[in-house]
């Protein structure tokens, strides 16, 4: 644009960023904001979205989504960046996931991008993390929208081998309160075993959040998996698994802070009703079917 006067008036006079905050470290934050109460401005993610993945589908009918808008914070002087008047901080747009309000397929993720100058900073990683972690603190599993692009497979099976290799080896971080009170530390070890744990494929789902085949898959992969009295099991030393780790080159630790992570009890029990109502009523699906999990 030539003129200030024309970039201007196409600025937004409302405040940035919007939603609600569910996530914060040191040098990021995640905002929560619902398809239908800010329409035009999950319309136009959804556009950009679309100037970077093929598969995207869906543009106006996204009533039925949330989306979760990353956000970098950057110095005062940066340039692009957005100043919050509440706390009087600076962003700048990374990229965002979105994810259906309920889904009958449980997904917890339909759309993720992240814009090219971010790639390669590990975002699309910590998108991926958080948006298990909110699927955690709903008390449910859930995973990618399918089929996932080239890319977005090989950035989900990295996530899946982390969080199994730590749910293996019992450091998995639980800072969600469902995880504290129904699958606490002590069922990951016992008297009687101190060097072993025997996992079942429903448990591993349990506490990493992540579906059965998934981590069924995963496994498999690993090498991990086993039978015993007909029924998939895992019980592994943990000489074994830090020696997968060392072969495949795993790096067990999380992009995410969990002491960033902002649980708000109310919108978790909205959530948990959407998903009970959207059970009793198999039609209620509005699954944005073309979108592909892109992330890098």
């Amino acid at each position: 644009m030539r003129h200030r006067e024309t970039l201007d008036s196409h600025a937004c006079p409302d405040p940035f960023p919007r939603g609600r905050r569910v996530y914060e470290d040191a040098t990021s934050a995640l905002f929560e904001v619902d398809g239908k109460a800010h329409t035009l401005y999950c319309q136009n993610l959804c556009l950009l979205s679309k100037l970077f993945l093929d598969q995207k589908t869906i543009y106006y009918d996204i009533g039925g989504f949330l989306f979760y808008v990353l956000l970098s914070k950057q110095p005062a002087t940066a340039v692009g960046s957005f100043s919050s008047p509440a706390d009087a901080t600076e962003y700048t747009f990374v990229g965002y996931f979105s994810k259906e309000k309920s889904s009958v397929e449980r997904n917890n993720l339909a759309c993720i991008l992240v814009l090219p100058p971010f790639r390669g900073q590990s975002y699309g990683q910590l998108l991926i993390e958080l948006s298990y972690e909110l699927t955690k603190m709903e008390g449910t599993i859930g995973g990618p929208e399918q089929p996932l692009s080239s890319q977005g497979f090989h950035s989900y099976r990295s996530y899946w081998r982390r969080a199994i290799v730590q749910a293996l080896l019992g450091v998995l971080p639980q800072a969600e309160k469902y995880l504290r009170h129904s699958c606490g530390r002590k069922q990951h070890s016992s008297e009687d075993v101190v060097e072993q744990r025997v996992f079942s494929l429903s448990r591993l789902a349990q506490l990493t959040g992540i579906r059965i085949e998934d981590v069924l898959f995963t496994l498999e992969d690993l090498g991990l998996l086993g039978n015993w009295h007909g029924k998939h099991m895992v019980c592994i030393a943990d000489d074994t698994i830090q020696q997968v780790i060392s072969t495949r080159r795993i790096n067990p630790g999380m992009r995410m802070d969990f002491n960033g992570l902002q649980v708000d009890d109310d919108a978790i029990q909205e959530s948990l009703s959407e998903q009970e109502s959207n059970d009793s009523d198999p039609n209620s699906s509005n699954s944005d079917s073309g979108s592909s999990a892109d992330s890098s």
